[in-house]
């Protein structure tokens, strides 16, 4: 029997009909830390940085590896084969290859900081995706009660309890609160997208769905601390010092370069020349060496280049020191800002706002309030409503802030 015949036979009697459709459901939406693998894997920007990584690589071969010799052939009576090989002994071989090797390590801790960054990228644009979400969710809980307003204000109206002028509003009101949802809408469709151009994939779909949710919970830093543990943890600081060896290793070499490089040379006749003639020794083969040395160039341009750019190393470290303190100051700064107004909201703020809500919708159904007031109590609702999920959003967006700033993790 077929193969494919035998498993769609033992779906049917496995599960029946619904076992077909169990093997086709569809993948669950991805969580934070799944969405990050996914971009540490395919994010272009991570991707460069591996390729300038295997770059430097090769160059760090190309410094380690040994001239190859040269074989030469004067077609003359009689015949000469030489060997030349130079001797990469000098200190020109160990400047070079010490340059390139810090060359490397540079390439590698520019990756990492590549990859700090694009966690901070993701990590906030899947923040933004459930905020949005959290905003659609929310205009269109507020749509819902103006439709039912309206419902209630049109029976009202038709028993002669309320003015046309009410219903006007209403209708204005919900017509309002349905432009307000289509452009929560639109939000998510923006914010998906752009998480998923985070994530490197090819075709984006602003029906992409993720796991989570916009939750407080207390995250504690040393404070007193973060300022030594970006110093020591901060790749691009890292990136930077290797950087400044590279370019102290470059000088060295242009330096070095003035000294002479021997080459060493084998030369073989198909004649023996005889004893008795100058430099002749009865043989068909001779040793000689050689050297090349500064007569009309003394690697004055090469000097100059690598006291530039070791200036420039000093004065990237330097702009960085201080990039670094900034970024752990204003990264601590929003931290707690955002962790003090996040405690007030949970400190019954919001359940005051729902309860207020609550009380106003229940007052105008008996007419004890006007449209007036329970519209600004739609309104007050909603804002809080909104703004503890921005609190939130802000909350965690400065909790990975602090990760970025120090290049550590924080969140367990």
């Amino acid at each position: 029997m077929n193969p494919r015949t035998i498993a769609l036979s033992a779906a049917l009697l496995l599960g029946g009909p619904g076992g077909l459709f169990a093997q086709a459901a569809p993948p669950a939406p991805p969580t934070l830390r799944e969405v990050l693998e996914i971009a540490l894997r395919r994010n272009p920007d991570i991707e460069a940085a591996r390729a300038r990584v295997d770059s430097a690589h090769g160059e760090q071969r190309i410094a380690r590896a040994l001239p190859n010799p040269l074989l030469g052939s004067a077609p003359n009576q009689p015949w000469q084969y030489t060997l030349t090989l130079p001797l990469d002994v000098t200190p020109q071989r160990l400047f070079r290859t010490r340059a390139a090797s810090r060359g490397t390590d540079a390439a590698v801790d520019d990756a990492t900081d590549v990859e700090r960054q694009v966690k901070f990228g993701v990590r906030q644009a899947f923040l933004d995706v459930l905020l949005a979400e959290r905003q659609q969710d929310l205009a269109g809980e507020r749509r819902e009660i103006f439709r039912r307003l309206l419902a209630a204000d049109s029976a009202r109206l038709h028993a002669g309890d309320i003015p046309q002028r009410e219903l006007t509003k209403a209708e204005l009101e919900e017509a309002r609160a349905d432009a307000d949802f289509l452009r929560a809408v639109g939000q998510v469709h923006a914010a998906r997208l752009a998480l998923q151009l985070l994530m490197g994939t090819a075709t984006p779909d602003t029906g992409f769905q993720i796991a989570g949710d916009l939750t407080y919970r207390a995250v504690d830093v040393p404070a007193d601390s973060l300022g030594q543990f970006a110093m020591r943890s901060r790749p691009d600081l890292r990136a930077a010092g290797e950087r400044l060896e590279q370019g102290r290793a470059n000088g060295a070499l242009a330096t070095a370069s003035l000294f002479p490089l021997p080459v060493l040379t084998f030369s073989h006749s198909t004649q023996v020349f005889p004893k008795g003639d100058v430099f002749s020794f009865g043989t068909r083969n001779s040793v000689g060496i050689g050297f090349t040395f500064p007569l009309f160039y003394f690697n004055g341009g090469e000097r100059k280049l690598a006291r530039a750019a070791l200036d420039q190393s000093r004065i990237t470290i330097q702009r960085l020191d201080a990039e670094v303190a900034n970024d752990v100051a204003t990264a601590l700064d929003a931290y707690r800002s955002m962790r003090t107004l996040c405690e007030r909201y949970e400190s019954g703020l919001l359940a005051r706002a729902q309860t207020v809500l609550e009380t106003a919708r229940y007052a105008y159904g008996i007419g004890a309030v006007s449209l007036l007031e329970l519209l600004d109590a739609i309104a007050t609702y909603s804002d809080t409503r909104s703004d503890y999920d921005r609190a939130v959003h802000d909350y965690w967006v400065a909790v990975y802030g602090l990760t970025r700033a120090t290049g550590r993790e924080w969140v367990p």
